[in-house]
């Protein structure tokens, strides 16, 4: 008991008074629990109808333990065996020291209970009263809510079931909604008169104020003769007794008067100064927050604001840290920091980081500005620095409220968090996690949950960031301040609380709902579904792991669907592993069907994404049935200068013979290009029926034009992007290799022996025709020079002309079946890798784009979508060539082949567009019939949200607003 008193401040003629008075009230000041007779604690409830949850499953050790704390419970006449049709489940909570303490989950029997609305007394009028006091103590009761029994016909309703039985309450227990006005009723009778005149009683704190050190001693014993007609007994291990100073409900009281409790500054006054620009930004953020309280704030953050500046190099000068130093001393004085006003709401704002917690204590004013009213932070232990982002989270709640007690305890609050999880946290049910033993911390608290986007929490964003380095090592008390860069915290898609209320207006859900509900979990009809929380649950057992899947209805689906497969979280995944993904979670019908056109339809993926399958359009052959026919042309280059300054090699080559012509050249314009051609070309060989050509500028230019009309050739041209379609393709390849085997190191000689390949190709047999492209060209072969050391001479009489003739004819005849073999054999292997589509006139497609990197642009080819559009289909014109042009704009008109395009699929957006452009027809078409029929304008003139005065039964009420769900705005 002497544990309480302070002695080396009392003078010798007051300790023999005090030691007296202690030993006279050992009844009192005693270790055990009380019973008190006055009052009786009751339950009024909303519903009579009974509640019975199951136990939460514990491990064997914890069983033992429970075992244990119950027996005691029996001993001490706090519990007895109960036949109630209610139950509630247990959950251990450890401690630092000692058993864990012994927990009821009252969470659904609260939501059961009438509120008891039995007024709190208010801090700030109590601490008014103790002006003039010198000598103060405090009492604390030995587990205050025990020393208060049930009301017997109610001991049922407290009822708590376990492993080891069923039982009830015989005395107040702690998590009832209720047992703080209960308690301050009964405190307020037992202290009767003296109340207000020698001490003050606030839920379970009794202090005692006497304005001399002598009527000290007769005030202590008068609340003690209270407390023992009452029954009540103090805990002498927490009192404090004979004190000069006193810290009461998060003030100091004194003989001085009342001053704010060091605990409600410390995290701003020990802030340190800044060292880096990200320190400064936390700092310059908070301090904004409250700008509007802090005369000329911006000329006194000048200093600082000029180290933000671009370029600006830190440098920490005094001007900076005289500047820091008034604004802190700005932040933790009135009219920044506020006294409480208990007739209006306390709002918590609370957020946790890495390394720590932070949380301040406001207020609304009248004028409808924040005051706050304490700041408050502090470092996380090493164990606590493993926790979950949503476990740290609420982790901040439960530190920060259960610090403010004083002020938020009986009263209905507010927490503000920018972790969207914990609107929904807090109600969880499972046993399992330090969610729901934080839960139950809270449940004797009356508040609710707002979420807020991180950056509009930023003063406890910043508390929670920087911790100083003067802390303790168990829970550390530490300062910081405000605007770190933003955390990458998301909103969630949906909230617990708009998707519990869309269930209970689901028809599905609510037939599965009330199955569930009348036959009970284990029952036959349905027995993979379950109810937890109130929701909806199917329940899959898997050979290594049982799953919960929610039920998701309709309104929610598709932002489901955003947010698994295009969040950064869930990467634009294929649709398997987003199904998969999904399947864990939750279930609705054809979820299978519904993830594969989701992701189909994604716009990102569309373009972003290659083809895994095969290319579109097989293949489309030309062909020539005489020689100089048909001829294609192209140009390879450009090549290092050579020594005769060319730097471009002209290719010609005939469809039929496959003869082929080649003309190095220094430039690459038409003129140059239809000059080889007119002279060596036409003027040569004749005038072919078509040349086949590139999109190079060099053909498609009015030069080259011109001159095809003057000489009457058809000019043809390949789609864009695939050359393939063009003989000389071919014929580049193998001039490549020919060059590049010949020129070795220095690439400047690389036109030196073009003569020479010409008559290589010209002379060589042709797998396609099987003669040389000589023979069908010239009527003969080409003779090299071994040709007459290894062939006999031939003797024999020339072949007269008009067998020469017929000899040739016969060749053609004999080369053009050898082609279409090869035709056929060459579609045969180039049909194995592609695929048949085709494109309606105004489908959209996408078209396949060929980005090039830019250094100096920072542009990377690789990271550049794959595909470019939309473009809408324009017209056919070849078996697998398309006229393109661009969705929007109607610009970028062009030809490309099919195996560039691919079909563009509708996002959900463009499908609402579609359907509101449908409605919208549909409406104009009846007001058209309307107007005609004698209707007024007035009578359909309404357009708000897509319902429309007169039309509402055609259209259905339909919404034409973006069909988001409201309860997530």
């Amino acid at each position: 008991m002497l544990r309480a008193v302070q002695e080396s401040h009392l003078e010798e003629h007051i300790k023999p008074q005090l030691h007296n008075l202690l030993g006279n009230n050992v009844d009192v000041c005693t270790t055990k629990v009380g019973r008190t007779g006055i009052l009786k604690h009751q339950i009024f409830l909303t519903s009579p109808v009974p509640i019975r949850q199951k136990p939460y499953r514990v491990s064997p050790p914890k069983q033992k333990v429970m075992k244990e704390l119950i027996e005691d419970m029996l001993k001490d006449d706090v519990i007895e065996p109960s036949y109630s049709a209610w139950a509630s489940p247990v959950v251990l909570i450890p401690k630092r020291e000692g058993k864990p303490r012994f927990c009821v989950d009252f969470r659904k029997v609260n939501e059961n209970t009438v509120t008891d609305a039995y007024p709190i007394p208010t801090i700030q009028e109590i601490l008014e009263s103790l002006s003039g006091a010198v000598v103060f103590s405090s009492l604390d009761l030995n587990s205050g809510y025990w020393q208060v029994e049930m009301d017997p016909e109610v001991r049922e309703v407290t009822a708590f079931i376990c492993s080891h039985g069923l039982f009830q309450f015989k005395v107040m227990p702690f998590g009832l909604k209720n047992a703080p006005a209960t308690f301050q009723r009964l405190m307020e009778r037992a202290l009767g008169e003296l109340k207000g005149v020698i001490c003050f009683v606030y839920l379970d704190d009794i202090i005692i104020f006497s304005s001399s050190w002598e009527q000290h001693s007769y005030d202590v014993q008068a609340v003690l003769d209270k407390l023992r007609n009452a029954g009540l007994t103090v805990n002498m291990k927490k009192s404090k007794l004979f004190r000069t100073s006193l810290k009461f409900l998060g003030h100091i009281v004194s003989a001085t008067g009342v001053q704010v409790d060091p605990d409600k500054i410390e995290a701003v006054q020990n802030f340190p100064a800044p060292t880096n620009l990200k320190a400064l930004q936390r700092f310059l953020g908070m301090a904004g927050w409250y700008h509007r309280f802090v005369p000329n704030f911006s000329q006194i953050a000048e200093p600082l604001n000029a180290l933000k500046k671009k370029g600006a190099k830190f440098r920490w000068s005094p001007e900076c840290q005289t500047a820091f130093i008034t604004l802190k001393n700005h932040l933790v004085k009135p009219p920044v920091l506020a006294h409480p006003n208990f007739n209006a709401p306390f709002v918590v704002y609370t957020d946790a980081s890495e390394i720590g917690l932070g949380a301040v204590l406001v207020q609304k004013s009248s004028y409808g500005t924040e005051e706050v009213l304490a700041f408050a932070s502090r470092s996380l232990n090493p164990a606590e620095k493993n926790y979950a982002a949503t476990e740290l989270e609420c982790l901040a709640v439960v530190w920060a409220v259960e610090k403010w007690r004083t002020y938020l305890e009986g009263r209905l609050f507010t927490v503000v968090t920018d972790h969207a999880s914990l609107l929904w946290v807090f109600k969880t049910t499972k046993p399992s996690t330090r969610l729901i033993r934080w839960a139950l911390r809270l449940q004797e608290f009356t508040f609710t949950v707002e979420y807020r986007k991180g950056k509009y929490n930023t003063v406890p964003d910043a508390l929670s960031r920087a911790p100083t380095d003067s802390l303790h090592t168990t829970a550390p008390v530490y300062a910081t301040v405000m605007s770190a860069p933003p955390k990458p915290s998301k909103e969630l898609p949906i909230s617990i609380e708009a998707l519990w209320r869309r269930q209970q207006e689901d028809p599905e859900c609510q037939v599965l709902y009330q199955q569930v509900v009348e036959m009970g979990q284990d029952n036959d009809t349905n027995p993979a579904y379950i109810i937890m929380d109130d929701l909806l649950y199917r329940c899959i057992t898997l050979p290594y792991k049982t799953i919960y899947q929610l039920y998701i209805p309709p309104s929610f689906r598709s932002q489901l669907l955003d947010y698994f497969h295009q969040d950064p979280l869930s990467g634009h995944l294929g649709r398997h592993k987003t199904y998969r993904r999904l399947q864990h979670l939750v279930f609705w019908p054809k979820l299978s069907w519904d993830v594969r056109e989701h992701v189909k339809n994604c716009a990102t993926c569309q373009r972003y994404k290659p083809e895994n399958r095969k290319l579109a359009g097989k293949l489309q052959q030309t062909q020539a049935h005489r020689p100089w026919e048909m001829l294609g042309v192209d140009l390879m280059g450009p090549f290092p200068k050579s020594s005769k300054q060319n730097v471009y090699l002209l290719v010609f080559v005939d469809y039929f013979s496959r003869w082929v012509e080649l003309f190095p050249i220094r430039n690459a314009t038409a003129e140059t290009i239809s000059q080889i051609m007119v002279k060596d070309i036409l003027t040569r060989w004749g005038i072919p029926d078509y040349i086949l050509s590139d999109r190079g500028t060099q053909f498609v230019s009015s030069v080259f034009q011109t001159v095809c009309r003057t000489w009457n050739v058809g000019h043809k041209l390949t789609s864009a992007y695939h050359p393939q379609t063009n003989l000389t393709e071919r014929v580049n390849r193998t001039l490549k290799t020919m060059i590049a085997s010949y020129v070795g190191d220095n690439h400047k000689h690389w036109d030196k022996n073009l003569a020479e390949f010409r008559f290589a190709i010209n002379s060589a047999v042709q797998e396609s025709t099987g003669v040389s492209p000589a023979e069908l060209n010239l009527g003969r072969s080409l003779r090299g020079p071994l040709d007459s050391l290894l062939q006999p001479q031939e003797t024999a009489p020339d072949t007269p002309p008009y067998l020469k003739v017929t000899q040739l004819k016969d060749l053609c005849s004999f080369v053009e079946k050898n082609l279409d073999s090869a035709r056929q054999r060459q579609k045969r292997n180039y049909d194995k890798h592609r695929r048949d589509l085709e494109f309606q006139e105004l489908d959209r497609v996408w078209l396949r784009a060929h980005p090039l990197s830019k250094a100096d642009k920072s542009f990377a080819a690789k990271l550049a979508p794959k595909w470019q559009g939309p473009y809408r289909v324009v017209e056919q014109v070849g078996p697998v060539n398309y006229k393109v042009v661009l969705e929007n704009s109607g610009t970028d008109l062009k030809v490309v082949h099919i195996s560039r395009l691919k079909p563009c699929y509708p996002t959900a957006q463009d499908l609402q567009e579609q359907e509101k452009k449908h409605l919208l027809e549909i409406f104009n078409e009846e007001s058209d019939e309307e107007d005609f029929l004698g209707f007024t304008d007035s009578s359909c003139s309404t357009f708000n949200g897509g319902l429309i005065k007169g039309s509402a039964e055609k259209l259905g009420n339909y919404n034409f607003s973006n069909p988001t769900d409201s309860d997530n705005d």
